[in-house]
């Protein structure tokens, strides 16, 4: 067994085997990593601020910026209910 593992054929082997199973496990945790980052951000805060700043330049005019910032506001409320349902319907006892 000792000399198997001396051959250098086998070492290298060994070591691009270790080294894909470490890339195989950074992609892992990156992939972890990307998702949590992902729902942390406010995208219907940047969505009406990026708005206000294309109404305050001219390119929609105010009743289209109302328009869509009551249809947004009201995706964001019915996600949030929905997420709220969702949540009671994982923590209520089976029937």
């Amino acid at each position: 067994m000792h000399e198997f593992i001396s051959n250098t054929t086998v070492q290298a082997g060994l070591l691009i085997l270790v080294l894909c199973v470490l890339i195989a496990l950074a992609f892992y945790l990156m992939s972890n990593f990307r998702d949590y980052t992902a729902q942390d951000r406010d995208v219907v805060a940047e969505t009406l601020a990026n708005l206000e700043e294309m109404r305050s330049k001219g390119d929609i005019s105010e009743a289209e910026y109302r328009n869509i910032k009551t249809t947004t506001q009201r995706q964001l409320a019915n996600r949030i209910i929905g997420v709220e349902s969702q949540s009671q319907n994982e923590t209520s006892p089976p029937k």
